[in-house]
C-alpha cells in the first residue's frame, strides 16, 4: 500500500489569492450607486443644496429632528461597542410591524444583510433568482458567493411578473428567490397574491423566497407586506421572509440600518451568519427614533404621494409615459420619444437644471425620485425642453 498522500489540486484551488480575487472583475458587473450631493454640485458648479438629489430615492424632507436628537444624545458612547443584537431597536421593530422581536434580525443596511440571506439558505451552486429590470445587487452578491445567478424578466407591458415564467425559471437547483416590492426601478408593485403563489412554488424545491420591501411603506396598496403570510398562515409560509430598511421613508441612510423579518427559527439562522456587530449604537438609536416618530412618517409620506402624483400627471402629458401605478417614491419613465438615450436624457437635466436622476441602467428609462414640490418642478421644467413636441 503507498503512503504517498498526495493529490493534484484542482485548478481553481491551485490559483492565489489574487487569481481567485480577480475572478470578480470578470463575472461581476457591479451596480454603481448615484453620485453623491458633494461631487454632483462640483461638477455643474453649484453649492451642494443647489442640487436636486433625485438619484437615490431619499426621504425628500429628511429626518425627523428626533432623529438628530438621538444621535446627539448618543455622542457619549461612540467609544464604546454596540449591543450585538440590537435588542431595543428589534423590539422597536416588532411593535411597529406587529411581530415578535426574535423574529426580526437587524444590520447595516438591507442590500449588507442579502449578503448574509444568501450565506445563510443558500450553498455553492445554488441558483438565486431575481427580476429583470431589478436590483442588480441580488445576482452580484450571488456571484460573489459562488451562487449562480438567475435574471427572469418582467412583462413588457405592465412590469409585473408572470408566474409562469418565475415556475419556469424554478428548478431543483433554485435555493433563494429575492422579489423586490415595490420592484427598483420601475417601481410597480408585484400582487400580494402573486407573492403568495411564488412562495408556493419556491416551497416545493425548499428554497426561500424574500420580499424586499424597502419602499413599501409608500405603497397605496393596501396590505401587500409579506408580514401578512407570515401572520396570517405560518405554517404555508413558512419559507418566507421580507426585508425592510430605514434608508428610504425613515431618513435615515446614512446611518446605514436594514432589517428581515421571518418566522423565529429562520431568523435565528440568520442572525447566526449575520455580522457580530451588525449596527452602531447610534445607528440603533436613530432607527428607534425615526421609526417611532409616526408624525414625520406621515408628512413624508404625504409629500411623496403628492409629488408622485404631480410627476405621473407632467410626465405622462409631455409625452413621456410612466410605468403604470408606481407605488415607490420614484417613477420610471419612457423617454425614447424624445430621440435621446437615456443616459443623454438625464445629462442634459443635470447641466441644465442641477437636477440628478438615473439614466444608466437602461437605453430608454429613466429613474427619478420624489423631491420636495421645488425640485419636483425643476425635473418637469427641464424635461419638457426635451420632450416630443406636440
Amino acid at each position: 500500500m503507498s503512503l504517498d498522500t498526495k493529490t493534484t489540486a484542482s485548478p481553481a484551488l491551485s490559483e492565489d489569492y489574487l487569481s481567485r480575487g480577480r475572478r470578480l472583475t470578470r463575472e461581476i458587473d457591479p451596480y454603481l450607486p448615484g453620485l453623491t450631493r458633494t461631487t454632483a454640485a462640483s461638477m455643474v458648479n453649484v453649492p451642494p443644496h443647489r442640487v436636486a438629489k433625485l438619484s437615490s430615492n431619499e426621504n425628500p424632507l429628511g429626518p425627523s429632528p428626533k432623529v438628530l436628537q438621538a444621535i446627539a444624545d448618543m455622542n457619549w458612547l461612540v467609544h464604546e461597542y454596540p449591543s450585538p443584537s440590537a435588542e431595543e431597536l428589534r423590539k422597536t421593530i416588532g411593535t411597529y410591524l406587529g411581530v415578535g422581536a426574535d423574529q426580526v434580525v437587524v444590520s447595516s443596511g438591507s442590500s449588507t444583510l442579502m449578503h448574509a440571506i444568501v450565506d445563510a439558505f443558500s450553498l455553492p451552486g445554488g441558483e438565486v433568482i431575481s427580476l429583470d429590470p431589478g436590483f442588480t445587487v441580488y445576482p452580484e452578491i450571488a456571484t460573489i458567493h459562488g451562487r449562480t445567478a438567475k435574471v427572469i424578466p418582467l412583462n413588457e407591458d405592465d412590469f409585473l411578473l408572470d408566474i409562469e415564467v418565475l415556475k419556469k425559471a424554478i428548478t431543483p437547483a433554485t435555493q433563494i428567490i429575492f422579489l423586490t416590492r415595490p420592484n427598483n426601478p420601475t417601481s410597480t408593485m408585484i400582487p400580494i397574491e402573486v407573492f403568495a403563489e411564488a412562495a408556493k412554488l419556491a416551497a416545493e424545491v425548499g428554497a426561500l423566497i424574500v420580499s424586499d420591501e424597502a419602499y413599501i411603506e409608500f405603497a397605496d396598496m393596501p396590505g401587500q407586506s409579506a408580514v401578512e403570510l407570515l401572520k396570517s398562515d405560518p405554517e404555508t409560509y413558512k419559507n418566507v421572509m421580507f426585508s425592510r430598511t430605514c434608508s428610504k421613508a425613515f431618513g435615515v441612510a446614512n446611518m446605514r440600518v436594514g432589517y428581515a423579518v421571518a418566522l423565529p427559527e429562520v431568523a435565528e439562522c440568520l442572525a447566526l451568519a449575520n455580522a457580530k456587530w451588525p449596527t452602531g449604537a447610534v445607528a440603533q438609536a436613530a432607527a428607534i427614533a425615526a421609526i417611532e416618530d409616526t408624525e414625520h412618517l406621515a408628512k413624508t409620506l404625504a409629500m411623496v404621494a403628492q409629488g408622485r402624483k404631480y410627476l405621473i400627471d407632467e410626465l405622462n402629458a409631455m409625452g413621456l409615459p410612466v410605468a403604470p401605478n408606481p407605488q415607490g417614491n420614484y417613477v420610471m419613465f419612457d423617454i425614447a420619444p424624445t430621440g435621446l438615450s437615456a443616459e443623454e436624457f438625464s445629462d442634459k437635466v443635470f447641466h441644465d437644471a442641477a437636477v440628478l436622476i438615473r439614466g444608466d441602467f437602461s437605453p430608454r428609462y429613466i429613474r427619478a425620485s420624489i423631491g420636495t414640490p421645488e425640485e419636483n418642478q425643476r425635473l418637469v421644467v427641464a424635461a419638457r425642453k426635451l420632450a416630443p413636441k406636440a
